[in-house]
């Protein structure tokens, strides 16, 4: 919890407040436990600018959270047995929110609802809620990020109330492509569509003609497996085939992390004496997709020069593959943040100033990449300069497009 904004003469000054096990000062009281109580310090809940009340057992927002909308901008309820969000309409400066894994699928969320009316909120995070209607009526209308993923959707209504949304996350639910195609339709601001593992016999049309769309996670779908497993037998049979092993007992996995992102962790290894990024994965759903199905993905693309390339595969004891070891590679760019949404963000010190003809190689390399890719049937759809790797000139390997 930061308080940071000035506030009225009658209020007390900002604090800066932390929520967690251990008190800053013995005689400070926590914010969480201010919002509980039948009497609440009014001044002090006004100076809260971020709330962080994950996993406190809340069954409804405390009926003082009103008190907080003074300069509340981003609150966390995630993991409360929430039914209904009734209060947060009392929050007017609200600018993120997060419900992820409550139960507000049981009673559904109502069209005019207390979160239709929400209008500063631009980010909102419904993941496993149960949810199985998308109905815009009961969303605020100038959402900007929008995740819902990992429910039981089935249903759109209303798509048009969401038209600002530029970042969608609907992956694990149970749409089909013709719910897919009111969306896309009705949401020109439309920049990230995540579908992964939904029930998609089909590409949703309005997808090619869409003309802001630019990242489109559909794997794990009906349509994509079909095609995956017909790549996958003319893969397999190439020269430059993924080697499949019995089981990962014929890799040697070292302790040495090199990096972590969606279900899955990188080791440094040794395969048949060559050092090997060794890549486990821990979770079996994420963002764009499945476990297996990255997996599936990561035999296809062992002979591109301009990917990482695969080296081999295992399923046993669970899913893992050895890749390519680019030493002294970095990401060329850093995921989006809060602000930039679905654009690559840049941190100084941590990502190197690229000159023209750096980044011209950079672009180059991505590009044969994707030609390498759409020549036979597959797409990469998650383009991105963090999901690219660079190689510093003095170290020559080149340049490589991450799967």
């Amino acid at each position: 919890l930061r308080s940071s904004r000035a506030l009225p003469q009658s209020a007390a000054p900002p604090r800066n407040l932390t929520m967690s096990a251990a008190r800053e000062e013995e005689e400070e009281e926590e914010p969480a436990s201010l919002l509980l109580r039948l009497e609440p310090t009014a001044s002090r809940l006004a100076a809260i600018c971020r709330l962080d009340l994950r996993k406190a057992g809340l069954k409804r927002l405390p009926a003082s959270i009103g008190l907080c909308a003074t300069c509340l901008e981003q609150l966390d309820v995630g993991g409360n047995p929430l039914e209904s969000l009734d209060g947060v309409q009392t929050l007017g400066r609200l600018r993120v929110l997060f419900a992820t894994g409550c139960a507000l699928g049981g009673r559904g969320l109502p069209a005019g609802g207390p979160l239709s009316r929400v209008d500063s909120l631009f980010m909102l995070s419904l993941k496993e809620n149960g949810l199985a209607v998308l109905d815009g009526e009961a969303l605020p209308p100038k959402l900007g990020w929008l995740i819902c993923a990992q429910n039981a959707i089935a249903e759109v209504r209303a798509p048009h109330r969401l038209s600002h949304v530029r970042k969608l996350m609907l992956s694990h639910n149970l749409l089909d492509a013709v719910a897919a195609d009111l969306l896309i339709e009705a949401i020109p601001a439309l920049e990230m569509l995540r579908l992964a593992c939904n029930r998609m016999e089909t590409l949703p049309a309005a997808a090619f003609r869409h003309p802001r769309l630019a990242w489109f996670a559909f794997g794990g779908n009906p349509y994509s497996a079909r095609l995956c497993a017909a790549a996958l037998s003319a893969a397999d049979a190439a020269a430059d085939a993924v080697a499949t092993l019995k089981d990962a007992s014929e890799v040697a996995v070292g302790e040495e992390e090199l990096g972590r992102g969606s279900g899955a962790v990188v080791k440094r290894g040794t395969w048949q004496g060559t050092p090997v990024a060794c890549k486990l994965w821990s979770a079996e759903l994420f963002s764009d997709g499945d476990a297996r199905g990255e997996w599936l993905m990561g035999r296809l693309t062992g002979g591109c020069a301009s990917l990482v390339r695969t080296l081999a595969a295992w399923e046993t004891p669970s899913l893992g593959m050895a890749v390519e070891l680019l030493e002294g590679a970095s990401a060329v760019g850093g995921p989006p943040s809060f602000a930039s949404v679905t654009r690559d963000a840049f941190v100084e010190g941590k990502h190197a100033r690229l000159t023209p003809a750096q980044a011209r190689e950079v672009a180059r390399a991505v590009a044969r990449a994707g030609a390498w890719l759409h020549a036979r049937g597959l797409a990469h759809c998650d383009i991105y300069l963090h999901n690219t790797l660079r190689v510093a000139e003095t170290e020559a390997p080149p340049h490589r497009a991450e799967r």
